[in-house]
């Protein structure tokens, strides 16, 4: 229950971090078309200030003269930025954002589980990651699959660790063995202290887990409590039992039982009355 939670909040995760990037792609677009709408103004301005300082320029006659094409070229540049602004807009606008995210995230695909990620390893990085005899992988190796996998350094981090968890993993963690990186190039050798460490996880059980151990030693202590109040109202149920005379002064206690006589009982009652 706990591992299927925990795959479903990494999801969310890389879910999340997917629609943050698409969403900053698509304000850098947004900026972008702005930039080109206001370059297309400016340019129609430009162009539309040209033929005034011509007219300017020329005769009086020459003024009062209709230039067709000209008036043809302006309108016709006006009408495509006119054009191009409205498309730009368009595009910019909420539902077409919204389209636009909604099928670039149904396009994204889901990460993989860690298990199933370390299987793909196997296929494609066969000169490190191996089925049968290992090698001891690279000091910092995840660094390296973060740079070739695309998915989230959690994800590749619990991938990693199912495969350097493996009881033919720790094995090969002897001093001086050599280390390999994802295309199987030497890497370095295992030290001291990293064989050491291997060493001390190959003594404990195998299929138990670093969290499975701390449960069951919290488990161990809650059921050691309840035995130690136990044991202490049996201590103190001794002590009565200690308190019991011997067997020597049982014939006193007979003795002291015996049945009073007529005249005892009287004597008794009067002192009893003569009390009150």
């Amino acid at each position: 229950m706990a591992a299927s939670v925990q795959e479903l909040i990494e999801s969310l995760e890389a879910h999340l971090a997917r629609t943050q990037h698409e969403l900053q792609q698509l304000r850098e677009e947004n900026d972008r078309l702005r930039q080109t709408i206001s370059e297309q103004r400016l340019s129609l301005e430009s162009s539309q200030s040209e033929p005034l300082a011509q007219n300017a320029e020329d005769p009086p006659v020459e003024a009062q003269a209709p230039r067709p094409s000209t008036a043809l070229g302006a309108d016709s540049s006006e009408e495509g930025v006119q054009s191009s602004v409205a498309k730009a807009q368009a595009q910019t606008s909420p539902a077409n954002l919204g389209d636009q995210k909604s099928e670039e995230v149904a396009a994204a695909p889901t990460p993989p589980s860690p298990h199933a990620l370390l299987k793909q390893w196997y296929e494609r990085y066969p000169n490190a990651f191996f089925t049968g005899h290992t090698k001891p992988l690279k000091v910092g190796i995840h660094h390296d699959l973060a740079e070739r996998e695309r998915w989230s350094g959690k994800l590749i981090r619990r991938a990693l660790a199912n495969y350097v968890n493996l009881p033919r993993y720790v094995k090969s963690m002897r001093e001086g063995a050599e280390r390999v990186d994802l295309d199987g190039r030497p890497a370095g050798l295992v030290d001291k202290k990293a064989s050491q460490h291997a060493s001390e996880r190959r003594r404990e059980p195998v299929s138990e887990k670093p969290f499975k151990r701390e449960a069951r030693e919290e488990r161990d202590k809650a059921v050691s409590r309840p035995n130690q109040t136990q044991r202490k109202p049996v201590k103190r149920a001794e002590e009565p039992h200690k308190e019991t005379p011997s067997s020597n002064n049982a014939p006193q206690k007979h003795e002291d039982m015996k049945p009073l006589s007529m005249e005892e009982k009287i004597k008794g009652l009067l002192q009893k009355f003569e009390g009150r």
